[in-house]
């Protein structure tokens, strides 16, 4: 028999919770119950009128929202493709199936789940895939057709291993300055307790005195270990967390330079702050080191996988590009 289409209602309509007769519950148990549509109905396998609310009002607010109706229709088909990415589809039923597999918290049926939590396993199942799309096209191998476990267990693989070489390799030639960021540098360092002596020990240093000289002469005490003002040889992320910002002029220097003066409070002077004065005496091109700058992989991953084109099922969501992620339907 021919049935009458349901109305879907205007954006920022919904349906109120009532337990008396709705034109729009009867609507909804036509458009909802498969044994409405047949010659013989039966009466068991007919689902009520409030088993259907319940149904569509996933999260169980009282209301039944455009977005649990459309979302509803939507768990109804298992084949239906919900999200295509540049290596297949994912379809309801491999969303389902991950939800059962591994159920967030708050998830009461991995069967009927909240559109939130629909597009959140969808977001993340997505994510994962395109890693693996990534770590593809950068020539290492990936198997697809198998679970996200195993899946997930190859790209993380790959980002602790060959992948990461690539990474940095690629980071490196991209950014030149890391090279610099990776290469000792030998820091003499004069300390004083006001700003005038510093500029006093940064003139003496560009007259050409030797800086082991003006540290032995000038330095506060107990500043550095050694009476030169020698603390070593570090690369720059390593003085970064020692002296922060103030030691960004590092990075701009050649050996035998000298710094502008900097300053940062410091309990070791007797006014409350350091002022100090870099003399770069050598780098140490031969010990340079990529590897001490941390792990490259996740962030060049992260810039690779906003280029891949995602499509969304309407019904579901869309998708964001730059958080990578599915705004469900609201």
């Amino acid at each position: 028999m021919t049935l009458p289409r349901p109305t879907i209602p205007a954006e920022g309509h919904y349906f109120l919770k009532p337990r008396h007769l709705l034109a729009t519950g009867s609507l909804l148990l036509l458009a909802l119950s498969v044994a409405a549509c047949s010659d013989s109905p039966d009466p068991e396998a007919a689902l009520s009128r409030d088993e259907i609310f319940d149904r569509i009002d996933q999260d169980g607010d009282g209301v039944a929202l455009r977005s649990d109706y459309q979302m509803t229709v939507t768990l109804m088909d298992p084949t239906k493709v919900v999200a295509s990415h540049p290596q297949g589809d994912v379809t309801v039923k491999a969303v389902l199936d991950s939800l059962e597999a591994s159920p967030p918290s708050g998830l009461t049926d991995p069967a009927n789940p909240t559109n939130r939590l629909f597009a959140a396993r969808l977001t993340s199942m997505l994510r994962l895939r395109l890693a693996a799309v990534a770590i593809q096209g950068a020539g290492f191998a990936i198997d697809f057709e198998v679970d996200d476990e195993r899946l997930n267990s190859q790209v993380q693989a790959h980002l602790a291993a060959d992948f990461e070489d690539w990474a940095r390799e690629e980071a490196f030639q991209a950014d030149p300055r890391l090279e610099k960021f990776a290469t000792p540098h030998c820091v003499t360092l004069i300390a004083v307790a006001t700003e005038a002596q510093a500029n006093i020990a940064r003139e003496r240093l560009i007259a050409g005195e030797p800086a082991e000289v003006v540290a032995s002469q000038l330095n506060a005490p107990g500043i550095t270990t050694s009476v030169d003002g020698d603390v070593g040889c570090a690369n720059l992320l390593t003085w970064a967390n020692t002296f922060g910002e103030n030691a960004a002029p590092l990075g701009e220097m050649s050996v035998g330079e000298v710094s502008k003066v900097v300053s940062m409070s410091s309990e070791y002077s007797p006014t409350g702050r350091l002022w100090m004065v870099f003399f770069l005496r050598e780098l140490q091109e031969d010990q340079k080191d990529p590897t001490a700058l941390g792990p490259f992989a996740q962030q060049v991953l992260a810039d690779l996988v906003t280029e891949y084109p995602v499509t969304i099922d309407p019904s579901v969501g869309t998708w964001d590009s730059t958080a990578l992620s599915v705004a469900p339907v609201q």
